[in-house]
């Protein structure tokens, strides 16, 4: 076969292959706006000797919605380990210029990501205001349900633990699991939750690209969609 004739395959069945490493599969989102912004590039977990690296960690940048221009989700990272257990790095693809980085939240007992949905305020038209993706869920390996901005769906019954980690040279807090605490916070979202979109079994998230809109005199959407890739 020849190599354009499989690179046209690979796309078609939602694939794709970076240099010599990992064979991607991508998930999208149902009800993201992604034709609004501009694609980041995909990132992906570190390469490691101890075994291929992969999502284990969510968060979400928000800017609250009392702005003139309101944008909300503005971007997302996922933490990654490997095989051993160790961090290795984190991706985030293209990163909205407004709000703030909500809590780490992590999977439970070891867990890893392997799928999400996001909730999106649906395009307003031409004199609307439009702020596109207001939040985002991940589904972990054992069931659990993060929430970028509040953690652990209120139906999760795990305890909440912390821990410490380094990631290129710094240290962040990880929230391993948390219950969703404020419930006047969702009066502050927007949008509907589209569905669940998984890795196929026995495949890991390990990668991420984003579309942001920014940069426009009167209405920024900032994040409109989110693709993620599996392994």
């Amino acid at each position: 076969m020849r190599t354009s004739t499989l690179l046209l395959a690979l796309l078609g069945a939602g694939l794709c292959r970076l240099g010599a490493g990992q064979l991607y599969d991508a998930i999208h989102s149902d009800n993201g706006i992604g034709w609004r912004g501009s694609y980041g590039n995909q990132d992906n977990c570190a390469d490691s000797s101890n075994g291929a690296a992969y999502a284990y960690a969510l968060q979400f940048k928000y800017e609250t919605l009392d702005k003139l221009d309101k944008t909300g989700g503005n971007s997302v990272k996922l933490y990654c380990k490997d095989g051993n257990g160790t961090i290795t790095n984190y991706v985030t693809s293209l990163e909205g210029n407004y709000g703030d980085w909500m809590g780490i939240y992590t999977c439970p007992g070891g867990g890893f990501i392997n799928g999400f949905r996001l909730r999106v305020f649906p395009d307003q038209g031409t004199f609307g205001d439009d702020f596109a993706v207001d939040n985002i869920e991940v589904s972990c390996s054992d069931g659990t349900i993060l929430n970028g901005m509040d953690g652990i769906n209120p139906q999760t019954k795990h305890q909440t633990t912390g821990e410490s980690v380094k990631v290129e040279g710094g240290v962040m807090e990880a929230v391993r699991a948390r219950l969703r605490s404020s419930p006047e916070r969702e009066t502050r979202l927007n949008g509907e939750w589209g569905t669940f979109v998984y890795c196929s079994p026995g495949m890991k998230v390990a990668g991420i690209r984003t579309v942001v809109e920014q940069g426009h005199i009167s209405d920024d959407a900032g994040l409109t969609d989110v693709t993620l890739y599996c392994i």
